[in-house]
């Protein structure tokens, strides 16, 4: 995808004139009918520093504008007559510049003017991924680690041996965050009157696992309770 904010680099400007060294290499090779899209950084630059805190931004917002459009009158004057040697002028205010596709002797007429900070083309950036592990990794909830519960978990306290127990909508017992961990026949539906487990709202399943929902130090990868090692019993009221 191309992108209209160039990548500023100080050093490199500095040191290369109004031409950016990325620009400069792709100059070398292009042959002289072959054009090519650049952005042009003028010189002066707005800043909004001046403004009081407060401002409203539709202030802001006219006086980059107005800025801009002071700022680029003549240089764009000068590009424009060229006329049909010129493709896709467009200006920009966000930041002083505009861009424009050309050959190369025309981009280096354009750069070597007094009001031209620098040159560089409007080149394509591609965002890629580095797979470093592909085993899925523990984690926790925040609120598991706020209190400090994985640490209880590598010190042998995750709930094994107890019963726990709510009493909500119900809760979704097979659900692969319990493990199996129900405890058969501990279920009182006080509403329906329904002889196994549900749960039709989904509240009672959301507690439950924050209280012993995962399993800790295992493989399972979502832990969100802070006692997973524990049994449960439930009730629907």
């Amino acid at each position: 995808m191309k992108i209209l904010i160039s990548i500023l680099v100080l050093a490199l400007i500095a040191n290369a004139g109004t031409i950016h060294p990325q620009l400069a290499d792709i100059l070398k090779t292009m042959k002289p009918a072959d054009e090519l899209q650049v952005i042009v950084h003028m010189k002066n630059h707005s800043s909004l520093d001046h403004f009081p805190k407060g401002t409203p931004k539709e202030i802001k917002l006219l006086y980059l504008q107005d800025f801009a459009e002071n700022d680029q009158r003549e240089i764009l004057a000068f590009v424009q007559g060229f006329g049909n040697q010129i493709e896709g002028l467009h200006t920009w205010w966000i930041f002083n510049g505009f861009t424009f596709t050309a050959t190369k002797d025309i981009i280096e007429t354009v750069a070597a003017r007094e009001d031209v900070d620098y040159v560089i083309d409007n080149f394509s950036a591609h965002i890629t991924t580095e797979v470093v592990d592909e085993k899925p990794s523990r984690t926790p909830e925040w609120g598991l680690v706020i209190i400090s519960a994985p640490q209880c978990w590598d010190d042998g306290y995750d709930g094994s041996g107890i019963i726990v127990g709510n009493i909500d909508t119900g809760v979704e017992e097979s659900h692969p965050a319990f493990g199996g961990r129900w405890v058969p026949g501990g279920w009182f539906d006080g509403i329906n009157g329904q002889p196994n487990p549900y749960d039709d709202h989904g509240h009672g399943t959301h507690t439950m696992g924050t209280i012993c929902g995962g399993d800790g130090n295992g493989s399972f990868v979502d832990d969100i309770g802070v006692a997973p090692g524990a049994q449960f019993i439930m009730a629907k009221a």
